[in-house]
């Protein structure tokens, strides 16, 4: 017996309605950069893209996987010992002395703040044993991520010719760093102090927009020659959070680029939330009055213009809910569509546990039941036994009794 139990489960199948399928059309955003996208961070959604897939060169962009990869595999307080190999690299630098030590959060921060390559080389080669090591586990990870059209030949981003991504996979992989809660703090930061063996300085951030933009909140900056001038930003304001990437534009206009893109997701588009993790969903009947409450195992949004009028429908599927249930046990899922296309689903599962019925079927309790007739049978002979030996012992002296007199 099942039992939709949740008031805005009927509201919004009456209001999720397809009123139009002329979806809402904005004029698209202009950049300057060759290669530029919009994503909704949170679902990944693409909500505008020029040249998305297209390879590109990453510059310093490629040090937020670096940057991830130490996140996951080391510990913010390990003591780096630098090498004479990471104090030879060009570029921008923290000016590392060989055999200097820097516990690795101090040089996360110099990586992604000051964008120190210097500062790179000396966490792959910790994290990775060698340079080559941990090139090997960017590419590794890449895939993982599913950023297969790029390939990683350093931890820093100078040019070299098995260096490339696309601004789809970039946004994969800053995605997945921006999950990371000590990664969002760093790349956050405007400002740290630094305290070398041979520089103290300030270090500042060179993501400009953290400065001025509302919401911004990341991630990091790149250039080369090659690359051009590179931007990967991100802004949230209440609700909702986007992720830009610009590459491959010009110093004076990456920056107005990537506020255009931020703009234009602000601006024209909506959050529309569809489920809340927990909401109950169903109450599902399992005999001798016990139910079980189906609820959403995770929250679930989508992102569609401010003016559209076409939204979301649902379907919920439930398998059949037999006892015994395990609280947390998935029993279904509700399937999301915008038009004839899906756009997601959330599994469903129990909220409450419900026992199994005991019944003769079952062994041990068969077991149980012949073990205890067995043990009253016994009882019942034991006092038969008894009783015949009283009746007896006492039925003799009676009978000596009466001879006497």
């Amino acid at each position: 017996m099942l039992k939709l139990v949740k008031p805005f489960v009927a509201a919004i199948l009456g209001t999720i309605i397809l009123l139009s399928l002329v979806p809402a059309v904005f004029a698209q955003p202009e950049i300057t950069g060759s290669t530029g996208l919009l994503v909704d961070m949170e679902t990944g959604k693409v909500l505008y893209e020029k040249n998305a897939r297209k390879r590109v060169a990453p510059a310093s962009t490629t040090k937020i996987l670096t940057a991830l990869i130490a996140l996951e595999k080391g510990y913010l307080n390990d003591l780096v010992t630098v090498s004479e190999r990471a104090t030879q690299v060009e570029g921008t630098i923290v000016w590392l002395q060989p055999g200097e030590k820097q516990p690795l959060e101090n040089l996360l921060y110099a990586m992604m703040l000051n964008s120190a390559n210097d500062a790179a080389l000396a966490i792959a080669e910790h994290i990775g044993g060698t340079v080559e090591e941990f090139v090997q586990m960017m590419n590794e990870k890449a895939k993982e991520l599913g950023a297969t059209a790029s390939h990683f030949a350093n931890p820093h981003g100078l040019p070299a010719p098995d260096h490339y991504t696309t601004a789809y996979d970039m946004a994969l992989i800053a995605r997945a760093a921006m999950e990371n809660p000590k990664f969002r703090e760093i790349v956050g930061t405007k400002t740290r102090p630094w305290r070398g063996q041979s520089w103290e300085s300030q270090l500042l951030n060179l993501n400009k927009l953290l400065n001025y933009y509302e919401g911004a909140n990341g991630i990091k900056t790149g250039y080369t020659s090659e690359a051009g001038w590179c931007l990967v930003a991100s802004a949230k304001r209440e609700d909702q959070e986007f992720l830009t990437l610009v590459f491959n534009s010009t110093s004076d206009k990456v920056w107005k680029d990537a506020e255009e893109l931020l703009d234009y997701g602000f601006e024209n588009f909506r959050k529309f939330q569809l489920i809340e993790a927990g909401d109950i969903i169903a109450e599902v009947n399992v005999g001798r009055g016990d139910t079980v409450k189906v609820v959403a195992k995770n929250s679930f949004h989508y992102l569609l213009p401010k003016d559209s009028k076409l939204v979301p429908q649902q379907k919920i599927e439930l398998s059949q809910v037999l006892r015994p249930v395990q609280a947390g046990q998935e029993v279904g899922k509700i399937i999301y569509f915008l038009g004839e296309e899906k756009i997601g689903e959330v599994p469903l599962i129990a909220q409450n546990r419900v026992k199994k019925l005991v019944t003769f079927r079952d062994w041990w309790f068969r077991v149980t039941f012949v073990m205890l007739v067995l043990w009253v049978l016994n009882l019942l002979r034991r006092t038969l036994v008894n009783r015949r030996r009283h009746s007896r012992l006492y039925g003799s002296r009676r009978y000596r009794y009466r001879i006497r007199y």
